[in-house]
């Protein structure tokens, strides 16, 4: 997962996740919305499935302290650990066991 602090070009983003409320700072943020960023890279992923395209970019809007923040983080098909390695371990703990084997699913599509 890349963080894009700069536009590499005018692209447009695969997904865009505009979370509404007011945050103190990242942690205070990020905590109630892993889920939904979670299953935003998931769908990322799954996209791979579907589109000749090496990377997808998810765009994610919120707001901190009064300011607004935009960030857009790449995923790249050949990086699918970030299934297994970032993502399962969160609905592991969750016990969303229906979630662990869509990832589980997805990662064993992508890698073989």
């Amino acid at each position: 997962m890349e963080e894009l602090s700069h536009p590499k070009r005018n692209r447009k983003p695969y997904k865009e996740l505009i979370i509404n409320g007011v945050y103190k700072d990242w942690k205070d943020f990020y905590n109630p919305n892993k889920e939904d960023i979670y299953k935003s890279i998931i769908e990322i992923f799954e996209e791979f499935k579907n589109t000749r395209k090496k990377s997808l970019v998810l765009k994610i809007s919120a707001k901190f302290k009064n300011t607004d923040w935009n960030t857009e983080f790449e995923f790249h098909r050949s990086e699918t650990i970030v299934l297994k390695r970032d993502i399962l371990p969160y609905f592991e703990e969750n016990e969303d066991y229906e979630m662990c084997s869509q990832v589980l699913n997805l990662h064993k599509e992508l890698t073989f």
